[in-house]
């Protein structure tokens, strides 16, 4: 992505942020956006979609208080909000967060993943709609890709439903392999392989390789 190009995307999306910032600011944001039936700045029936499954209602209220915690505030007041996907575990899980740190450390901005929500192994049906919320506060989307092993693979999944939507905010850094063996083994999985070239074809130059850390660190500053 040229510079430029970058630089005017962020002012737009930057617009946007200030005026919800402005009205997040108000005395009691957060809780009128409780109980006026919003879940961060989408409505609750926006929620229930083919992609989405339908909550209890035990379900739909710890949604709502994960989502009204105060990292999620945290979120809300930034400039500049990043939302990291990718795996969770391991040496690439390891990568992933330290992408997030280095994210969070530039001024005015926070990064996050949704793992720091508090929804956890018991709470898979609340990922979807909370990916949904996270992803609609973010000024950007930030995948980090090594390989189709674990729970990204159904990120990667909601992300290919939702490109219309997403694939303006979309960033892929996707780690590619010198052997061309290792290349398949990583990603031998047809439907995540034929999500993420569709992703690719929509987002374009914000598609970023990397095969060595210091090439993910120059991957990372590529990101506005």
């Amino acid at each position: 992505m040229e510079d430029g190009d970058a630089d005017d995307s962020h002012g737009d999306r930057g617009g946007a942020d200030d005026r919800r910032r402005a009205d997040d600011e108000t005395a009691g944001g957060t809780t009128r956006h409780a109980e006026a039936g919003l879940i961060g700045d989408v409505a609750d029936d926006e929620l229930h979609d083919e992609a989405t499954l339908s909550l209890t209602p035990e379900q739909h209220q710890r949604l709502k208080n994960g989502l009204h915690e105060s990292r999620f505030d945290d979120v809300r007041r930034a400039d500049r909000r990043y939302l990291v996907v990718g795996s969770g575990s391991g040496e690439s899980g390891e990568r992933r967060r330290h992408v997030c740190a280095r994210l969070d450390d530039r001024r005015d901005a926070v990064a996050f993943r949704l793992e720091e929500f508090g929804f956890d192994a018991d709470d898979l049906d609340l990922w979807a709609p909370a990916f949904e919320v996270l992803s609609s506060q973010s000024t950007w989307v930030v995948g980090v890709i090594e390989d189709f092993d674990g729970g990204h693979v159904w990120e990667l999944g909601y992300l290919y439903r939702r490109q219309t939507s997403v694939r303006d905010v979309l960033w892929l850094l996707k780690r590619v392999y010198d052997d061309p063996e290792t290349q398949r083994a990583q990603y031998e999985n047809g439907m995540a392989a034929s999500h993420l070239a569709a992703l690719e074809a929509a987002v374009g130059d914000r598609v970023v390789e990397w095969a060595t850390l210091d090439e993910l660190e120059s991957a990372v500053e590529r990101i506005p």
